[in-house]
């Protein structure tokens, strides 16, 4: 790690003038790893900033959506930025941002996702960035680490708070992590805004499109009407839990055969594990074959939660994980993990039930519980809802987002941009 003091100042760059209608709009950059975590998680903040008048730039790597992110109005930069902890990987889109930076003069760069967070923020330090806010989205450090290996990772995190001027986070318990840890430095700075979800995209029980989904949507995927459906979202990797929720679902439908298992989602081309050949195989070998359906990667994630009767989440390790808000923003019940992240988006016995990690047979008994409980299935779904409304909205994160940026802008004299209605 560079020490604090070998920070060049030769040819420091210079920034628009700090006034509070600037015109050219003030230019963010925004970093996350991958354009899928951009459009799929990042987009509704991005846009709001847009929206708000900023010019906002993004860097990550090519997939498949980074043209769709150009399209929406974003400038788009293609970085190689790799989901691997090696170092030495790290080093070319380490010199790609800094030139990037550095020639596009940003005022503000909010980085994303822990690889991101860490390249990013080495880089708008050393190219002077005025104001480097990190979007934290879940420590790579966990409960569940060896002390020592924790330990090298919170050291990490300390370094690179240094080079941080503000903090968001999605968990509140991130947030106080942080603090503890010494590495959010001025807790004034370091905010809570959690993961946001937009309710029109999710009914309720009770809307006249939400009985249409659920019937046309059973059809295509060859599912009774009468069928209970036990549903995940994510990606395929071990440390979503897929090994429990495929051992939960042998032993469910040995006692439930109306219980149908869902899984939306798939692999990344970067995870390697081997995850999904292994589940489907297991799925196969327990004569599960016709109980289990498979969507693969899809832009009808909402729909598909429309199917669902319950929703599980049995990782190993979260940040603040938005496909639970999404099901309980589809009044569905929630089993999950008792882990960061999870036990602060489910309150225990209110909206869902959490259980210890790497434990099936937990995991078996409280969706076997749900399901011998209509009513308490919808008694937690209802409350969910409830609480996506009062906390989680999409409106409400979205507006802490932006405040965040303007009082960090504030902190170097420049104002907040005129929106482009007014210009």
């Amino acid at each position: 790690m560079i020490a604090a003091n070998s920070r060049s100042d030769s040819n420091p760059p210079t920034y628009p003038d700090p006034s509070p209608a600037v015109s050219p709009p003030i230019r963010l950059l925004a970093v996350c790893t991958v354009d899928v975590m951009a459009w799929k998680l990042l987009r509704p903040w991005f846009r709001a900033l847009a929206d708000a008048g900023y010019e906002v730039h993004i860097a990550c790597s090519r997939e498949n959506w980074f043209d769709h992110l150009a399209a929406d109005g974003f400038h788009m930069h293609e970085v190689r930025l790799r989901r691997r902890v090696n170092p030495f990987v790290h080093i070319a889109p380490l010199w790609e941002l800094f030139r990037l930076i550095r020639r596009e003069r940003f005022v503000l760069v909010n980085t994303h996702s822990p690889v991101a967070a860490a390249v990013g923020r080495v880089a708008a330090w050393l190219a002077r960035a005025p104001v480097i806010i990190s979007t934290v989205h879940g420590f790579y450090f966990h409960d569940g680490m060896p002390w020592w290996k924790r330990k090298m990772f919170v050291t990490m995190e300390w370094l690179l708070g240094g080079m941080t001027t503000d903090f968001m986070f999605v968990s509140d318990e991130d947030r106080t992590t942080a603090v503890r840890e010494g590495i959010a430095r001025d807790p004034e700075r370091a905010t809570t805004i959690y993961n946001g979800v937009d309710l029109t995209a999710y009914p309720d029980k009770r809307s006249p499109s939400r009985l249409a989904v659920n019937k046309g949507f059973r059809q295509q995927l060859n599912i009774p009407e009468a069928a209970r459906v036990v549903g995940i979202v994510g990606r395929i990797v071990r440390e979503k839990g897929f090994v429990e929720f495929a051992e939960m679902a042998q032993r469910i439908a040995a006692t439930h055969p109306n219980v149908y298992f869902l899984v939306v989602g798939d692999a990344l081309a970067t995870d390697r594990d081997g995850m999904v050949p292994e589940l489907k195989s297991f799925v196969e070998s327990a004569g599960l074959n016709t109980k289990f359906r498979f969507t693969g990667f899809t832009d009808k994630v909402a729909e598909h939660l429309q199917v669902m009767d319950i929703f599980v989440l049995p990782s190993y390790r979260e940040g603040f994980p938005r496909s639970v808000l999404e099901a309980m923003s589809c009044e569905l019940p929630v089993v999950a993990t008792r882990i960061r992240g999870c036990r602060e988006a489910v309150v225990q016995g209110a909206t869902g039930l959490l259980v210890p990690p790497r434990d099936a047979a937990a995991l078996t008994d409280a969706v076997g519980q749900l399901l011998d409980q209509p009513e308490l299935m919808h008694q937690m779904g209802a409350a969910g809802r409830e609480r996506v409304v009062h906390l989680f909205e999409q409106g409400l994160v979205q507006a802490r987002f932006k405040a965040i940026v303007a009082r960090a802008l504030r902190t170097i004299g420049m104002g907040t941009p005129i929106p482009p209605a007014s210009l």
